[in-house]
């Protein structure tokens, strides 16, 4: 089934952005904070041998430290940033099988996503990272697969992961929003095992009285969405980034590259990018003064795409951009307005007489194209780091049901 086949995708889209990762500050920030603990599971792109809560925590860190990694319209944020780093730290433990991580995983994105689907999209509008806030379910019912809870135990499970659903958009552009993916990764394992061993915890916490849903999302739940959608797969719905920037940026970016020479960036002609309004609270930051703001700020990924930067490079994205005069002129020349007809994953950008409009929200049908174009990225992320083992380790990643331990892929 197509779902299998693109939990592979997730995963090496994930292992990709995780060793790109662990050379941020932030990865490095972690790793000295647990340089002393030892256990059975790796730190991604490090010889450090940790327990599994620690793996999860720093390894989920580490693939979200980018924003790079997948994400969903359909959950509204980052499914496998939270899901795999707390599966591959309880399979490595466990010494799981390749084929028993990908079901896992899939059970993961399923579980987080179909619930994203229940909150509603107020809870995300009023602040909330949903990575986080739904990934810890994600987290706990991967773990719940591989630990073979019960439907007692898992009730509980879920449970103890709806007491710890945190993370807030006003972090956004700092270290805190990867914090938020790892933090998931981590309370979600540990739900699970604590319910494994037999600790309690409300099952229907999440939309039942005085639950998540009524305290941090809307009125009431979106039954009318969830139902539709209920026998879907959502693992299906999972969209993959080409530019090392906020998704919701992508559209817009898309835009400019199409018009491509049309722009005259040494010009002061305006650039008009009119997207809906929700984005101004997610991206909307105007004037970016760090290469991580950049990521969430649409004027800034509109000026790299005028002046011809490589958004897909996430070393574009750094701190010297502002000392550049051209690029602060040209980020002085975009101008974003909304509209509330379009949706979260859609613009338009206008230039003189020409109007250009992309939908970035559309899952992609030719999964052959859509391997391709992630073993590309998965070079460009890894080969700098790993040089000659880039492509060893990415053929193991796309041969992992077969292997019968997932103990030795993920050095």
């Amino acid at each position: 089934m197509s779902s299998r086949r693109i939990a592979v995708q997730c995963l090496i889209d994930w292992y990709g952005c995780t060793i790109a990762g662990s050379t941020e500050p932030l990865s490095r920030i972690l790793r000295e904070e647990y340089r002393t603990y030892s256990g059975t599971c790796r730190v991604v792109g490090s010889d450090m041998m940790v327990p599994a809560q620690v793996a999860a925590l720093v390894n989920g860190c580490q693939g979200h430290a980018l924003d790079y990694d997948d994400t969903s319209t359909v959950m509204g944020g980052h499914p496998s940033a939270p899901v795999i780093p707390a599966v591959l730290a309880q399979a490595e433990e466990l010494g799981s099988t390749g084929e028993a991580l990908l079901v896992a995983i899939v059970v993961g994105i399923e579980v987080e996503s179909h619930l994203g689907t229940l909150i509603g999209s107020a809870h995300y509008a009023s602040g909330w990272h949903v990575t986080s806030t739904m990934g810890v379910f994600g987290a706990a019912a991967g773990v719940g697969r591989l630990l073979g809870l019960d439907k007692i135990q898992f009730g509980h499970a879920m449970g103890l992961a709806a007491s710890q659903a945190s993370g807030l958009k006003a972090n956004f552009g700092t270290m805190t929003k990867p914090f938020h993916a790892g933090h998931a990764a981590e309370r979600g394992l540990l739900s699970a095992r604590l319910a494994a061993r037999g600790y309690t915890a409300n099952a229907d916490s999440f939309s039942g009285n005085q639950g998540l849903i009524s305290a941090a999302g809307a009125a009431r739940p979106a039954v009318g969405k969830y139902r539709a959608m209920q026998d879907m797969w959502l693992t299906d719905h999972v969209l993959f980034k080409y530019h090392a920037a906020c998704y919701l940026t992508h559209a817009s970016i898309e835009c400019l590259l199409t018009l491509g020479n049309a722009i005259n960036a040494e010009s002061d002609e305006m650039i008009s990018v009119t997207v809906h309004p929700s984005l101004l609270d997610v991206c909307g930051i105007p004037q970016p003064r760090t290469g991580l703001e950049a990521k969430f700020s649409l004027t800034a990924t509109s000026a790299l795409a005028i002046l011809g930067y490589d958004t897909a490079d996430p070393g574009t994205y750094s701190d010297a951009l502002f000392e550049n005069a051209a690029f602060n002129d040209c980020m002085n020349r975009v101008t974003v307005s909304t509209d509330d007809q379009l949706k979260t994953t859609q613009a338009r950008v206008n230039f003189a007489d020409q109007e250009v409009f992309r939908d970035s929200g559309i899952p992609a049908t030719d999964l052959d194209l859509q391997q391709a174009r992630l073993e590309k990225k998965f070079h460009n992320l890894v080969r700098p780091i790993l040089g000659d083992l880039s492509q060893p380790r990415l053929d193991q990643l796309k041969n992992l049901a077969s292997q019968s331990s997932v103990a030795t892929t993920f050095i």
